[in-house]
C-alpha cells in the first residue's frame, strides 16, 4: 500500500506523462514508446528447516515461490535441476546457451532472490527471535533433488538455438519465445527468428547458392551434398520424432587449404551463431581419438544440450565404435562424468568430421556418410579471391535472412503435400524422405544420388 502511494505521488508529479496501474507500477508514457516501471517485489519470508519443521515442506514452499519464473528447469534426462545458462567454449568468441546444472552453492543464492530465508535463535533466558540466515549447502542439496522441489519445476527437453519449423498436424508452427510447455522447450529472446515467411522460392534458391558459390567443389553432387548439410540441422521439427537420425557428413579435401572446415562451419553459423570444432578422432592422431575419450565428449555435449558435432582435421583411418553406434541410435546411455550414475538422452546430435585425401573410414562408418569433395588444383590456394572473404561474418549479421531462405524450402515442400525424396538411404530412411522431399521439390537435388567419388 505504501508503494501505491509512493507511486501516486511520482504520477501526480508527472502530471499527464505517467499512470499508476492496478498492480501499483507506474507506466511513464513517452513520445515514441511506453516505459513500465515495476514495483519492487516484496520477498516472501520463508523459515528454513528445523525446529519441527520437515526438509520436504520447506521444499514444497520454495518451489511453490519459484516455479513460475521459468528460471529453472527439471530435466527429465539427468534428473537434475538445470538453469539456461551461457557456455563459453575455448575456440569461439561467441557464447552458447546450454543447460548448466544448478548446484548447491549456486541454488543458495539463486534462492534468495525470490524469498528470505530465516530461523529461530534460541538464547539463554529461553526466549527466542526471529534471524535471517542462508540455508546450508546441505539443505540446498537435498531441495535440489527433492521430489516435492523437482515435480513442481518445469519439465525441458531441449533449447532451440533459433526458431525452429516444427510439422503439426500437416501445418507448420514456431515454438514460443521464452519457456515453451507444449514443446518442453526453451528458445532465446535473442535467438534469430524467421523474419520474412513470405520470401519466394527463386529467391531462397539464390540466397543458398550464393553461400557456397565460393568453395571449390568437386562437382555439382558436392554442391548438393553440402546444401543439405545445410538444412539437415532445420528439419527435426518435420520428422516423426525429433531425434531421427541423420547421416554423418564428411567434407574432405585433395589438400591443404581447400575450406573445408570452413565449409562444415557454414550450417554452424547459421544455427548457432559460432563455429566449434573438436579435436580428431582418428587414428592418425594420438590422445584425442580413442573410443572412451570420444564417450566422455559425447556425454558432455548431450549434457550441455547441443545439436552439432564437428571432428576437424582427422588424418588416416576413423575407425571408432562408439562413432559407429551412435551415429545411427535414436538414445545414448552413458555413465555421468564423476558420478556413479547413468543417464539416457534423445540422440538429436548432427556428425561431421573432415579430413583431406587419405583420411579413410570403415566400411560402416563410409555407408553412414554423406560426402561433400573439394577440389583445388592450383599452386596457390591463398591466392584465391572471394567475393565475400568474411563468409562467417557475413552469416552471423544474416541468419534471419538465411534461415528464412531455409523455411521458404520447407514450406514449398509443405504446400506441395510433403512429397518423398526420390533416392532412398536405408540408414536414415526418414532423413532421406524429408530432406531429400525438400530439394527435390525445389530443384536442388537430392543428397542420397551416389557418386564415384564417394569411394572412401
Amino acid at each position: 500500500e505504501r508503494t501505491k502511494e509512493v507511486y501516486a505521488l511520482l504520477a501526480e508529479d508527472l502530471k499527464n506523462k505517467s499512470k499508476v496501474n492496478e498492480d501499483g507500477s507506474v507506466s511513464l508514457v513517452g513520445i515514441k514508446d511506453e516505459v513500465k516501471i515495476t514495483k519492487p517485489i516484496n520477498k516472501k519470508r520463508i523459515m528454513l528447516p528445523g525446529d519441527d519443521k520437515l526438509d520436504s515442506t520447506f521444499a514444497n514452499e520454495v518451489a511453490e515461490i519459484m516455479k513460475g519464473d521459468y528460471k529453472l528447469f527439471h530435466r527429465s534426462e539427468t534428473s537434475e535441476i538445470v538453469e539456461i545458462g551461457k557456455i563459453r567454449h575455448y575456440n569461439c568468441e561467441d557464447e552458447f546457451r546450454g543447460f548448466k546444472s544448478v548446484t548447491p552453492k549456486r541454488f543458495i543464492t539463486l534462492a534468495e532472490k525470490y524469498f528470505i530465508p530465516w530461523r529461530y535463535i534460541y538464547k539463554k533466558d529461553g526466549s527466542c527471535e526471529e534471524k535471517i540466515q542462508s540455508m546450508k549447502q546441505s539443505t540446498a542439496d537435498i531441495v535440489l533433488v527433492s521430489d516435492d522441489f523437482q515435480d513442481k519445476m518445469p519439465v525441458i527437453n531441449r533449447i532451440f538455438t533459433f526458431q525452429q519449423p516444427i510439422l503439426l498436424n500437416k501445418k507448420l508452427i514456431f515454438p514460443k519465445v521464452g519457456y515453451d510447455q507444449r514443446l518442453g522447450s526453451w528458445l532465446s529472446y535473442e535467438s534469430p527468428k524467421i523474419s520474412n515467411q513470405d520470401m519466394e522460392l527463386e529467391e531462397a534458391k539464390l540466397i543458398i547458392n550464393d553461400l557456397y558459390k565460393d568453395f571449390c567443389f568437386k562437382d555439382k553432387q558436392d554442391l548438393t551434398n553440402a546444401i543439405s548439410a545445410l538444412l539437415t540441422p532445420g528439419l527435426r521439427g518435420l520428422y516423426s520424432i525429433f531425434n531421427i537420425r541423420d547421416p554423418i557428413f564428411f567434407y574432405r579435401g585433395n589438400r591443404e587449404r581447400v575450406g573445408k572446415d570452413y565449409c562444415a562451419g557454414v550450417p554452424a553459423m547459421v544455427y548457432e551463431g559460432c563455429h566449434l570444432e573438436e579435436s580428431p578422432i582418428s587414428n592418425g592422431e594420438r590422445g584425442n581419438n580413442s573410443n572412451d575419450e570420444f564417450r566422455k565428449k559425447i556425454i558432455s555435449t548431450m549434457i550441455e544440450g547441443r545439436k552439432r558435432f564437428h571432428s576437424s582435421n582427422n588424418k588416416g583411418l576413423i575407425n571408432n565404435a562408439v562413432l559407429e553406434g551412435v551415429t545411427t541410435s535414436l538414445t545414448y546411455s552413458d555413465r555421468l562424468l564423476g558420478k556413479n550414475k547413468t543417464v539416457k538422452f534423445d540422440n538429436e546430435i548432427t556428425f561431421s568430421l573432415s579430413g583431406n585425401m587419405g583420411t579413410s573410414l570403415t566400411p560402416d562408418l563410409a555407408n553412414r556418410s554423406i560426402f561433400i569433395n573439394l577440389f583445388f588444383d592450383k599452386e596457390d590456394a591463398n591466392s584465391r579471391i572471394f567475393s565475400k572473404p568474411d563468409l562467417h561474418g557475413w552469416i552471423l549479421k544474416n541468419r534471419e535472412l538465411i534461415l528464412s531462405a531455409i523455411y521458404c524450402l520447407i514450406k514449398n515442400w509443405v504446400d506441395n503435400g510433403c512429397p518423398k525424396g526420390k533416392e532412398t538411404f536405408s540408414s536414415f530412411s526418414e532423413w532421406a524422405s524429408v530432406c531429400g522431399g525438400i530439394m527435390d521439390c525445389a530443384g536442388l537435388g537430392n543428397p542420397c544420388k551416389k557418386s564415384e567419388n564417394d569411394l572412401a
